[in-house]
C-alpha cells in the first residue's frame, strides 16, 4: 500500500458502499486536470466496509459495477485503487527525530490493531515538521479490493486510502477544519497556520440530526487541535449536510470537486487528487 501525496494518479478506481467510482486524469503545468469522471451505484449490502472484512458481500455486483465503470473510463491500467473510509485505522502521530516514519508508525498501531499486526499493510503520510499520518489496513481486507478490481479489468498501480488521498490534497492548501465523508466512516482534520493539527475518525451516523451532529464533531476537533478557519464538508452527502446547515445559518462550505464534476463533491478522494 503506497500513499499518494507527492505523485498525482492518472487513473483512480474508488469504492464504497453505495457505488464504485473513477476518474482518469491529464497533467496540467504542476496540477492534475480532469478528463473524464463516472460513478456506478451498488446495489444496498453489495460492499460493507469494514476493518476486519470481509467487504464484497456480492462480488457478482460488484464485479459487473466494476465493467461498466471501465467501459465508461476506457484502458484500465495503471490503476490506483482507493479504498474507502472506514478499513482501516488512521492515527495522527508525532514522529521523533531520527526514526523511520513507517517504522514508528508499525511500532504505534500494531497493539492497537483487532487482528494481529502480522497481517496488516502499514504506511504513511509525512506531513514534515515532526508529523505523520500513519496507516494500517487488513492484508485480506486489500486483496478482497484487489481482485474485485483485477477480475473486472483494471490492471492495479496502487492501493490508498480515501481519507489520506483527501489530506493529502488538503495539505496543499492547510486551513480550515474538514469533514470527509464516506458512506460508511468519516474523519475530520483540523489545520492550524498551514499545519494539520488534529485528525479523528469515526463511524457515521446517518439519520436526522446527522448534519447538526457532524458540525458540532468538527467543532470540537478544531477545539481539540486548534484549529483555524472555516468548515467544509467534502464526500458522501455532503452537499445535503451543507444545505441543511447553511438553511439554519451555520457558516460552512462545500469542499472544492464539486465544480469540476457533477458528484466530484461526493467523491472525497477525487477533491484531494484535483487540489
Amino acid at each position: 500500500m503506497r500513499i499518494v501525496a507527492s505523485a498525482r494518479p492518472r487513473l483512480v478506481v474508488a469504492f464504497d458502499a453505495s457505488s464504485v467510482s473513477g476518474a482518469r486524469f491529464a497533467r496540467a503545468l504542476s496540477r492534475s486536470r480532469l478528463s473524464t469522471f463516472a460513478r456506478i451505484e451498488l446495489p444496498p449490502g453489495a460492499l460493507t466496509p469494514s476493518a476486519l472484512g470481509p467487504n464484497v458481500q456480492r462480488p457478482d455486483a460488484v464485479g459487473e459495477a466494476l465493467a461498466a465503470l471501465r467501459r465508461r473510463l476506457g484502458s484500465g491500467s495503471g490503476a490506483t485503487l482507493v479504498l474507502p473510509d472506514g478499513v482501516g485505522r488512521v492515527v495522527l502521530l508525532d514522529t521523533p527525530e531520527g526514526t523511520d516514519d513507517r517504522a514508528y508508525v508499525r511500532f504505534r498501531l500494531a497493539a492497537s490493531l483487532p487482528y494481529p499486526a502480522e497481517e496488516a499493510a502499514f504506511d504513511v503520510l509525512s506531513l514534515g515538521r515532526g508529523r505523520a499520518l500513519g496507516a494500517a489496513v487488513r492484508r485480506s481486507v486489500v486483496e478482497e479490493y484487489e481482485q474485485a478490481a483485477v477480475g473486472a479489468g483494471f490492471t492495479q498501480e496502487r492501493v490508498d486510502l480515501a481519507p489520506l488521498i483527501a489530506v493529502a490534497g488538503l495539505l496543499r492548501r492547510g486551513a480550515g477544519v474538514h469533514v470527509i465523508l464516506g458512506d460508511a466512516a468519516l474523519s475530520v482534520a483540523a489545520f492550524q497556520d498551514a499545519r494539520l493539527t488534529a485528525f479523528r475518525t469515526r463511524r457515521r451516523d446517518p439519520g436526522p440530526g446527522e448534519a447538526r451532529r457532524l458540525l458540532e464533531e468538527a467543532e470540537r476537533t478544531a477545539l481539540l487541535g486548534g484549529g483555524d478557519g472555516a468548515v467544509t464538508f467534502v464526500g458522501a452527502g455532503a452537499r445535503d449536510l451543507v444545505q441543511e446547515l447553511v438553511a439554519s445559518g451555520s457558516p460552512v462550505s462545500l469542499g472544492s470537486g464539486g465544480e469540476s464534476a457533477p458528484d466530484g463533491a461526493e467523491a472525497a478522494w477525487l477533491a484531494g487528487v484535483l487540489s
